[in-house]
């Protein structure tokens, strides 16, 4: 795992003082060395954490003709085949990298050589002759890469606090990212927070020579050539393609582990990479005092199973010197508060293994979330008369929430969800799914703006960005659409830049087995029956998984990798801590919320009246975001 940065000027000479302080913003994800690249206008650097080739693997990388350069932040997991393949048809390799044959594989097909890498990344290819820089991001989303481009230059790196080391780039807010972090929690791509800033979107190739630049999308997901065979073969298939892309990720020539949540994903994981190894398997969970929440106990049954090295952090609710930390080394507001577990199962890992396998993916491709549950239930909803809609409205509201993990009620808080999209959305799926989903949604989001604000983004509207995406998807089951979305969005948004930035806090690389492109493509192709059968989420995959896992871990509730935040928020640290931030006199929230509203909400919160936990949290992230940028 590495950090890359660089520069092409349109005229004139590369700044390579520039260069170097991007590349050095970019130390913790490579402490190991770096290295650079300069001829006439372009410059390449690189942050390198040591993992394939301690020796020779030194980057930025060549062709033989030395015409042909490359910087790579990720893994290339085809590699070996590719330099046998290559190495038949004449090519010459100086290192045991997995990097080089990039640079081969261009010289061989051109621009297509994208297609033929199966890893993880954000790369950047400099062709000399040609004057043409390549930028590309893997297909899946794991790893980052932010450019911006003027009529001088272009500039890019692995994070966006490293394009910020050029001053020429104003640190002013886009006020429509603004609004989409609130609704989602994240801000989408190509969006940054950062006005003029981007960031390429998975599949994307971003191509800038003599014609111009151009963005192009290489690989598309398609979901119409559905498996017609029994589910016997599906099982088979699925088990196959997840051991191949397991045994793919655990090349490495430094100390290798996995993260363990006792989920079914991490624990399949676990249980492949058992299979293909000689010694234990080093694993690491993290738990919390609050026993709905912590999920220890499963993860202690796969460990002993497997007969893993296992290693647990117990995390306390005094997180308040980690939250700065992140807020810096997320690069944009990020309100997802499984950070702070995911920070610390790396910080964990990385005191025994430089490498960790994750089961990140396996949610988006097989209908894991309660939601789609909720998604068939307000199909059948929408189809009730009013006045008993408005009756199962009216005794929603006398039901009581709960955070107990463990408990049913808290599906209650979904229900009441559900009965409130008679007034937030009309009949359509994605308006039903950003009602329930949602901590703010693009109308109730408008209550915290303040006058100026609610004026500039009266036509924005978060909701048609998944629109967008659901009019891509080319099958036909419309809850299908929706797990299209997720994986489009959610999933390189919100939990690859979770896991990629927590971890390289930390100089840990993360792999993610269940994002390979080919068991993503397999996933696709299984009938959505298959996902979602019956009350049964991730069917078919959980099926597959049958010889390998304990009924206990394969059939338990669903916790997810989630903390107590609404206890916390209510009660100690936290609670101070929110009122300090977000009504600071220096606040972000000064200027753009309305105060007598925040206030409402966060005291309506604390006393019990109503669950505002997401959406108080989407101000504090941001307001940390702001102390860390302005």
């Amino acid at each position: 795992m590495c950090g890359i940065a660089g520069q092409l000027k349109f005229n004139g000479q590369v700044d390579q003082d520039l260069v170097k302080k991007m590349t050095k913003v970019l130390t913790h994800r490579g402490p190991d060395e770096d290295g650079f690249y300069f001829k006439n206008n372009l410059g390449l650097g690189i942050r390198r954490l040591k993992i394939i080739d301690l020796e020779t693997g030194a980057q930025p990388i060549h062709n033989q003709e030395q015409t042909v350069w490359t910087v790579l932040n990720g893994e290339i997991y085809n590699f070996q085949s590719w330099r046998k393949i290559l190495q038949n048809k004449g090519y010459k390799f100086y290192t045991k990298s997995d990097t080089e044959v990039i640079v081969h594989l261009y010289d061989e097909y051109g621009e297509d050589f994208i297609k033929h890498l199966n890893g993880m990344f954000g790369l950047a290819l400099w062709d000399n002759k040609k004057q043409k820089l390549i930028l590309a991001r893997d297909r899946a989303g794991e790893k980052p890469l932010y450019y911006y481009q003027n009529k001088d230059s272009l500039v890019f790196a692995s994070e966006l606090k490293s394009i910020l080391e050029d001053k020429n780039i104003k640190k002013d807010m886009d006020h429509q990212a603004l609004h989409y972090y609130m609704i989602y929690g994240r801000v989408p791509s190509p969006l940054t927070i950062i006005n003029g800033v981007k960031k390429l979107k998975p599949a994307q190739m971003l191509i800038i020579d003599d014609q111009g630049s151009k963005i192009k999308d290489y690989w598309e997901l398609s979901f119409k050539d559905k498996l017609k065979i029994p589910e016997d073969e599906i099982k088979k298939m699925i088990i196959g393609q997840l051991e191949e892309s397991v045994k793919s990720r655990m090349v490495s020539d430094v100390p290798l582990g996995a993260f363990l949540s006792g989920g079914v994903d991490s624990s399949a994981v676990v249980a492949m990479m058992a299979k293909n190894s000689s010694k234990p398997i080093e694993t690491f969970s993290v738990g919390f005092k609050e026993e709905d929440f912590s999920e220890l106990r499963y993860a202690r049954i796969v460990a002993k199973k497997f007969k893993t090295n296992h290693h647990e952090f117990i995390i306390e609710p005094n997180v308040l010197e980690v939250l700065p930390k992140l807020a810096w080394h997320l690069d944009e507001p990020f309100a997802d508060a499984s950070i702070i577990p995911t920070y610390y199962v790396a910080k964990t890992a990385r005191d025994f293994v430089t490498v960790a396998l994750t089961g990140d993916g396996a949610d988006e491709l097989f209908a894991g979330y309660e939601w789609y549950k909720a998604l068939r239930l307000a199909i059948n909803y929408g189809k009730l008369g009013v006045p008993i809609k408005n009756f199962l409205y009216r005794l929603a509201k006398l039901l009581p929430d709960t955070d107990n993990r463990e408990s049913m009620l808290r599906y209650v808080h979904k229900f009441k969800r559900l009965t409130e999209t008679q007034k937030e959305a009309s009949g359509d799926m994605v308006d039903i799914f950003a009602t329930i989903t949602a901590g703010f949604t693009d109308s109730s989001v408008m209550r915290l703006y303040q006058p100026e604000l609610q004026k500039e983004l009266k036509n924005t509207r978060a909701i048609d960005l998944r629109k967008l995406l659901v009019k891509e998807y080319d099958g036909n089951n419309q809850l299908e659409a929706i797990l299209y979305s997720q994986f489009k969005t959610l999933l390189p948004d919100m939990f690859f830049t979770k896991v990629d930035r927590c971890s390289m806090a930390v100089s840990l690389e993360t792999r993610a087995p269940l994002a390979d492109y080919k068991f993503v493509e397999l996933a696709a192709r299984i009938p959505f029956d298959y996902k979602l059968k019956g009350n049964k989420t991730k069917y078919i995959f959980k099926e597959a998984l049958r010889e390998y896992l304990p009924e206990e871990i394969l059939f338990r509730h669903k916790k997810g990798f989630s903390i107590p935040l609404n206890r916390w928020i209510k009660e100690g640290q936290l609670k101070d801590f929110v009122q300090e931030t977000v009504f600071d006199k220096s606040a972000i929230s000064q200027k753009y919320f309305n105060q007598i509203y925040l206030k409402e909400m966060i005291d309506n919160h604390n006393s019990g009246k109503e669950n505002n936990f997401e959406k108080i949290w989407r101000v504090v992230m941001l307001e940390l975001w702001h102390q860390e940028f302005k």
